[in-house]
């Protein structure tokens, strides 16, 4: 049997928190300096995410500080630093207590009553959609969301120490050493094969975690990963299946979607603001699993009707000329099909995709798979890889991206240089077009630069 460690909160006066400027970290860090404790943090660049913590109290350094981590009682890492950075190692020579990330969300989610969301994609989107349902029936979740919600201009909060909603992420078996009361699982499909190697062995890491979890566990059964975990764990199907037990029906797609959601011997109506069939799934998972644990549906519905979204989740910049820039973070292809599929219902003009590959391991184990929806834009264009620190592979660049979605009949060119982006597009925009700045990477940067180039030419 698994045994995860844990890092009890009550016996943390002061931590330390390496790589505290991820998405992980930050929400982590946020969440213990308004629980009263005294938390510092490092990364190795600066970025908006880190300078905001020092609003909150964290004070936080760019770069490797080892001697300024004295007096911590812990130090915790984010799972993706090295054994060898200089703050773990000073704090083990000098005797401090050393921890990862996932014994830290151990730690919290034993402290609070947690319901999670899981799923290669739509888990940040589905947490977000939780608190804001919640936050709509009268109630103040505390939550760490690995994304900023828009209405709410944070990805953290601690509010009420009754329950906690988290994104309860796959990346490096981090959502293994949670403790659940309610989990929902968007899909399962293969990805983060860097760590699993198999996807044998990310199934069997999803049904783990629904075994373990201390009450309902809702998964979309549309998703033939899920299907499959329904057939080793408890699952209470929802989608537009028909076996499904909270059943998605009369759907109306376009900018401001809707759809009737069936279950428990009753019928509701829900319209959302953000458009595409997985916002409507995410959306009926977020009802199933709160209908499960017994919350008042009613008001759940009238939060969701109203929620404003997640940066850099289809994400509208600007419009400039009537052109309209949209920021989304999607990288897996499933989501690339899903985003562009949302576009269309929403844009009659011509749609342009640029696409940042995101590290070379799912760049090496996925390409092919990104022709097909890359293809279904008008236009694309495919930059190279975002490393996110991983050591380059020989052979592995954007450019099989780009080849892939050639030999699938897309019209697209392999631009190297995010940097060249700009200049590209400005020469060919037309009005009615939509560009999607699409990556987990820093292709977002770019969409002023673009704003910029196309009103340089009103």
């Amino acid at each position: 049997m698994f045994e995860p460690p844990t890092v009890a909160l009550d016996e943390i006066g002061s931590i330390h928190m390496i790589g505290v400027g991820g998405a992980g970290m930050s929400g982590l860090a946020k969440l213990l300096a308004q629980r009263g404790i005294r938390v510092t943090g490092s990364d190795v660049k600066p970025s908006d995410v880190v300078d905001a913590l020092v609003g909150v109290g964290v004070k936080t350094w760019i770069g490797h500080r080892p001697d300024w981590i004295e007096g911590a009682d812990i130090v915790v890492a984010s799972s993706a630093v090295p054994d060898h950075d200089p703050e773990l190692v000073a704090a083990r020579q000098a005797g401090i207590v050393t921890a990862r990330r996932p014994a830290l969300l151990r730690g919290i989610t034993t402290a609070f009553p947690t319901i999670g969301f899981s799923g290669t994609h739509g888990k940040t989107s589905s947490t977000a959609m939780a608190v804001a349902g919640l936050r709509a029936c009268d109630r103040d979740p505390s939550f760490i969301v690995g994304g900023e919600i828009s209405d709410l201009n944070t990805g953290a909060h601690l509010g009420d120490r009754d329950l906690l909603l988290l994104e309860a992420d796959e990346a490096f078996g981090t959502f293994r050493h949670l403790q659940l009361i309610g989990l929902g699982v968007t899909n399962v499909e293969a990805d983060h094969l860097d760590y699993y190697r198999t996807v044998t062995a990310l199934e069997e890491a999803f049904a783990q975690v629904a075994g373990l979890t201390d009450g309902p566990v809702v998964g979309c059964i549309d998703d033939p990963g899920v299907r499959r975990l329904a057939e080793r764990s408890t699952v209470i199907g929802y989608g537009t299946s028909d076996d499904a037990a909270w059943r998605i029906e009369d759907v109306a797609l376009g900018s401001s979607p809707s759809f009737s959601l069936s279950g428990l011997g009753d019928t509701r109506r829900v319209r959302l603001r953000q458009p595409g069939m997985h916002v409507i799934r995410n959306a009926a998972g977020v009802l199933a699993l709160f209908g499960e644990l017994g919350f008042d549906l009613d008001c759940a519905i009238e939060g969701l009707e109203t929620f404003g979204g997640v940066r850099r989740r289809f994400e509208v910049k600007a419009k400039i000329r009537d052109v309209t820039i949209i920021d989304d973070y999607a990288h897996h292809p499933t989501e690339v099909g899903s985003t562009i599929a949302a576009a269309r219902t929403m844009t009659p003009g011509r749609l342009w995709i640029v696409f940042q590959p995101h590290r070379y391991t799912r760049t090496a184990a996925l390409a092919p798979a990104f022709g097909v929806p890359l293809a279904e834009a008008d236009r694309a264009i495919v930059t190279d890889v975002y490393s996110a620190g991983e050591r380059p592979q020989p052979g592995v660049t954007g450019r099989l991206v780009a080849e892939a979605v050639r030999a699938s009949g897309g019209d697209v060119a392999y631009v190297e240089r995010l940097a060249d982006v700009p200049d590209r597009l400005a020469e060919d925009l037309e009005p009615g077009d939509t560009v999607i700045l699409m990556g987990a990477g820093d292709v977002a940067t770019i969409w002023d630069q673009v704003a910029d180039r196309l009103g340089e030419g009103s």
